[in-house]
C-alpha cells in the first residue's frame, strides 16, 4: 500500500510541473481523449445495435437517418477537436514546457557542486534526469488524460453491457486481471534491462562521439588508438546485445502467455460460444444484442487492458520520476554562505591554513597541510612537475570544492561564508582546457549576449590578447559565430587563436583576482611574452595566480610556489629560488637548455 501511495504521489508531482508551466496543455488534452473515448464507444458498441434492431422494431428510414447523422457529425467533431490539438495546440506548448523544464534543470545543474561530476553514478542520474525530464513529464500527463478517457468508455461500455447481460463484465474483468499480473512482471523486466543499458549506452555513445569529432581527429589518424575505440565499442555493443538477449527472452515469454493464453483461448473462444448459445439456443438475446455484447466485451476488454496498462505504466514512470525527484531534491554538501565581498574594495588577502584535500574515492589525498598567504596584488606563480597539486589549489581558492581539512580565507572571512555567486565574480578564470562555445567572437569574450555599448570593450579586450591581426580577417568582426555546428559561414579557429579568444576573457570582467592556468600553452614564446606583458598591465591592481610549465612566466611573479606531491617544497621570487639552486632551478635550467633560450 505505501507502494501504491508513493506511486500516486510521484505521479502528481511530475503532473503538477506541466500545470505549472501549460496548465492548457493538460485541460485541452484531457478533453479531448475524453470526448473521443466517448464518441468511439458509442460508434463501435452501439451504432448497430441500433441500425439492427431498428429494422425487428419497425423504425422509419428517417429515424436511422437522423441517429446516424448525429453519430457522423459528433465524430467529425472528434476528428476536428484531435487535429487542431495535435498540429497547432500542443506543438506550440509542449516547446514552451521543454524550455521551461529544461530551464529550470539547468539552473539546479548549475548550482551542484563539482564533486558531482566525479561520481560516475550521480552522474548517470543527472544526465538520465536532464534528457528524459520533458519526455517522461509528457507521458505522465497523457496517461491521466487517458485514464480519464477509459474511466468514460468504461463506464459507457458497462453500462450498455449491464442492461443487455452482465457475464461480458465478467469475463472482461477476468481477462485484464490477468494481463495485469502479466505486465507488472514484465515492466519491471524492461526497467531493469534499460537500467543496465543506460551506462553501457553512455559509453557507446562517446565511442562514437569521438570518433567523428573533429577535437579528437588528429590523435585518431595519427595513432592506434582507433583500433582500441573500436575494441570497447564493439565489446560495449556485445554486452548490450547480451542484456537485450536476456530480458528479451523473459519478455517475450511473457507476451505469449498473455496474448496466445489469455486472449485467444478464454476471451476469443469461450465467450463467443457462450454468446451463440443465448441467441441461437436459449433466444434470450436479439441479433442486435449479440452484436453489441460482442464488440462491447471486447471493447471493454481493450479499455481494461489500455486502463492496466496505463496503471502499470504509472507505476514504470514513477520508478524514473523517483531518480529524476532525488536529482531535484539533491541538497549541496558544499553550503552557500551568506555574505558579500565589497564591490569597491580591490585589495584581496588570501590565505591558505593547514589545508589538506582528497577527492572522493581517491585513497590518498592530493594536498598535504597547505599553508599559503597571497598579499594585495601579488603576483604569484605555481610551479611543479603534472600531478604535483597546482590546479587543485586553484579549484579550492575559487570554491570549484571545498577543503577536507583546514580553512581557505579572503580578507581574514573564511569563504565557505560568502555567498557563492558573489564569490566567483571574484575571479578572472583562463583554464588550460578552456572552452568555446558555437557563439559570436563577442558572445565568447562577455560570456553573455552583448549590448551596443559592450563592442567597444570586446574590441580592447581582443586587442590586449593579441587577437586583432586575426580579427582583421574576419569580414564580420567580433560578429563572427565560432565553430560551424550551426552555422556554415562559422570559423574554426587554430589552438592559439583560440587560446587567445579566451585570454580575452579576463579584461572585461571587474574582477579581484586573475587566475591563469597554463593559458598561453598554445602560442609561441614570442606572443606570450607580449600577452603576459598585456595581462600584467591590465590586472596590475589584482592580484594574479599563474600556474605554468613554461618557466619564462615565473620570472614576471613576484612569488614563486612550487609544489610537489601535493606540498609545497619551495617558496621565493625568481632569484631567490635560483640562489638555493634547488629544484626550481634545476627544471628552469632544463628548460633554458632545452629550448636555448635566453631567460
Amino acid at each position: 500500500m505505501k507502494n501504491f501511495f508513493k506511486i500516486i504521489e510521484n505521479n502528481i508531482f511530475m503532473l503538477k510541473y506541466i500545470l505549472k508551466y501549460t496548465p492548457g496543455l493538460v485541460v485541452y488534452n484531457t478533453i479531448n481523449n475524453v470526448f473521443r473515448g466517448f464518441i468511439a464507444t458509442l460508434t463501435g458498441v452501439y451504432v448497430a445495435k441500433y441500425i439492427l434492431d431498428a429494422f425487428q422494431s419497425n423504425k422509419t428510414i428517417k429515424d436511422v437517418a437522423v441517429f446516424l447523422v448525429i453519430v457522423v457529425f459528433a465524430n467529425i467533431l472528434s476528428s476536428l477537436l484531435s487535429a487542431y490539438y495535435n498540429e497547432i495546440f500542443s506543438k506550440k506548448r509542449k516547446e514552451i514546457l521543454f524550455e521551461k523544464l529544461n530551464t529550470e534543470l539547468f539552473e539546479k545543474a548549475k548550482n551542484i557542486e563539482l564533486a558531482c561530476y566525479d561520481n560516475p553514478s550521480f552522474y548517470n542520474d543527472y544526465v538520465w534526469a536532464i534528457s528524459e525530464a520533458d519526455g517522461r513529464a509528457l507521458e505522465v500527463m497523457e496517461n491521466f488524460s487517458q485514464f480519464f478517457r477509459q474511466i468514460t468508455v468504461l463506464t459507457t461500455v458497462a453500462a450498455i453491457i449491464l442492461s443487455i447481460d452482465w457475464v461480458g463484465i465478467v469475463v472482461a474483468l477476468l481477462s485484464t486481471f490477468i494481463s495485469l499480473i502479466i505486465m507488472t512482471l514484465a515492466n519491471k523486466y524492461h526497467y531493469n534491462q534499460s537500467k543496465e543499458q543506460k551506462p553501457l549506452q553512455r559509453k557507446r555513445d562517446y565511442i562514437s562521439r569521438v570518433m567523428y569529432l573533429s577535437d579528437y581527429s588528429k590523435e585518431i589518424r595519427l595513432s592506434s588508438v582507433k583500433n582500441k575505440l573500436e575494441r570497447d565499442f564493439s565489446s560495449t555493443n556485445k554486452k548490450l546485445v547480451n542484456v537485450i538477449k536476456y530480458y528479451g527472452k523473459k519478455i517475450t515469454l511473457l507476451n505469449m502467455i498473455e496474448k496466445i493464453g489469455n486472449a485467444k483461448i478464454f476471451t476469443n473462444g469461450l465467450y463467443v460460444l457462450y454468446l451463440i448459445f443465448l441467441v441461437l439456443v436459449k433466444k434470450s438475446i436479439s441479433f442486435g444484442d449479440f452484436f453489441s455484447l460482442y464488440s462491447g466485451t471486447f471493447e471493454l476488454t481493450g479499455v481494461l487492458y489500455s486502463f492496466s496498462y496505463t496503471v502499470t505504466s504509472f507505476q514504470k514512470l514513477s520508478l524514473y520520476i523517483e531518480r529524476f525527484r532525488m536529482f531535484l531534491d539533491y541538497e549541496p554538501k558544499m553550503k552557500d554562505g551568506n555574505k558579500n565581498i565589497p564591490e569597491k574594495s580591490e585589495d584581496v588577502t588570501i590565505e591558505f591554513k593547514d589545508v589538506t584535500f582528497k577527492y572522493d574515492g581517491a585513497d590518498e589525498p592530493t594536498l598535504y597541510n597547505i599553508n599559503l598567504n597571497i598579499k594585495p596584488r601579488e603576483k604569484i606563480a605555481l610551479v611543479g612537475y603534472n600531478g604535483a597539486g597546482k590546479t587543485t589549489l586553484v579549484k579550492l581558492l575559487m570554491r570549484l570544492y571545498d577543503v577536507t581539512d583546514g580553512s581557505i580565507s579572503m580578507n581574514n572571512i573564511d569563504i565557505r561564508e560568502f555567498s557563492r555567486e558573489d564569490y566567483y565574480n571574484c575571479f578572472g578564470v583562463v583554464f588550460q582546457d578552456f572552452k568555446l562555445f558555437a557563439a559570436m567572437i563577442s558572445e565568447n569574450v562577455m560570456m553573455d549576449r552583448i549590448k551596443p555599448e559592450d563592442e567597444q570593450e570586446v574590441l580592447n579586450a581582443l586587442s590586449k590578447s593579441d587577437f586583432n591581426s586575426k580579427l582583421e580577417k574576419l569580414p564580420d568582426g567580433i560578429s563572427t559565430v565560432l565553430t560551424r555546428e550551426f552555422d556554415k559561414a562559422g570559423v574554426n579557429l587554430s589552438g592559439g587563436e583560440a587560446q587567445k579568444v579566451a585570454i580575452s576573457r579576463i579584461f572585461p570582467r571587474n574582477s579581484k583576482v586573475v587566475i591563469l592556468d597554463e593559458p598561453s600553452s598554445a602560442l609561441d614564446p614570442v606572443t606570450e611574452y607580449y600577452i603576459n606583458q598585456s595581462m600584467l598591465k591590465a590586472a596590475e591592481n589584482k592580484t594574479i595566480i599563474y600556474i605554468s610549465h613554461r618557466l619564462s612566466t615565473t620570472k614576471m611573479a613576484d612569488r614563486i610556489i612550487m609544489l610537489e606531491n601535493g606540498r609545497i617544497i619551495e617558496e621565493g621570487s625568481h632569484e631567490q629560488l635560483m640562489g638555493i639552486n634547488g629544484k626550481y632551478a634545476k627544471m628552469f635550467n632544463i628548460q633554458a637548455k632545452k629550448y636555448n633560450l635566453q631567460f
